[in-house]
C-alpha cells in the first residue's frame, strides 16, 4: 500500500476539449452562474466579475485564454471558484477567482509516481503549467499563479 504522505488528491476538470488537473485544496466550490458583471474593453478570458457568497470575483476562460471561440455565459455555466494564492503565498488582491467548467469534475488519487511529465509535449496556453501523464491519460496542470497574475496585470 502507497505511503499517505505521498497520496495527491487532485481534481480534474473537462474544459471544453481538455482535461486539467490541479490540487483538491485549491477549490473552494463548483457553482452555477448566476449574475455576471459586464466586462467593457477586457481580453475574451475576462468573462466579468461574478458574485460568489458576498463578494466580486473576476470569472475567467480556459478555452478563451487559449484563443478558442466560447458561448455566451448563462444560468446553466458551471464555474469552479478557485483559492487565488500567489507564487509568493500572499492571497491577491481578489482571493477568488471563478473558472468556467464543463462536465463533471472527479476527485481523485494519485502518487507521484503515476504523474509523468509529458516532455513530448509543450503548452503555449497561458493558464497550462505543465502536460502531464497520469495512468497513460493526458492531462494540463491548471497554473493558478498565472491565472492570478493575468487578473492582476488586467487591473493595473
Amino acid at each position: 500500500m502507497a505511503d499517505q504522505s505521498q497520496i495527491i488528491k487532485c481534481v480534474i476538470f473537462t474544459l471544453r476539449k481538455e482535461n486539467v488537473i490541479l490540487p483538491n485544496a485549491l477549490v473552494a466550490e463548483i457553482i452555477s452562474v448566476k449574475e455576471l458583471g459586464e466586462a467593457i474593453d477586457a481580453p475574451g478570458w475576462y468573462l466579468g466579475k461574478m458574485n460568489w457568497r458576498g463578494s466580486e470575483i473576476p470569472l475567467l476562460s480556459y478555452e478563451a485564454a487559449g484563443g478558442e471561440k466560447i458561448s455566451k455565459v448563462n444560468l446553466n455555466t458551471q464555474a469552479v471558484v478557485l483559492y487565488a494564492v500567489g507564487k509568493s503565498g500572499e492571497v491577491s488582491d481578489s482571493p477568488y477567482l471563478g473558472l468556467v467548467m464543463s462536465g463533471v469534475p472527479h476527485v481523485s488519487r494519485f502518487t507521484k509516481e503515476q504523474i509523468v511529465l509529458d516532455d513530448g509535449v509543450e503548452s503555449d496556453h497561458p493558464m497550462v503549467a505543465n502536460n502531464v501523464r497520469i495512468n497513460g491519460a493526458k492531462l494540463s496542470i491548471l497554473d493558478v499563479d498565472a491565472m492570478v497574475e493575468m487578473v492582476a496585470d488586467l487591473a493595473a
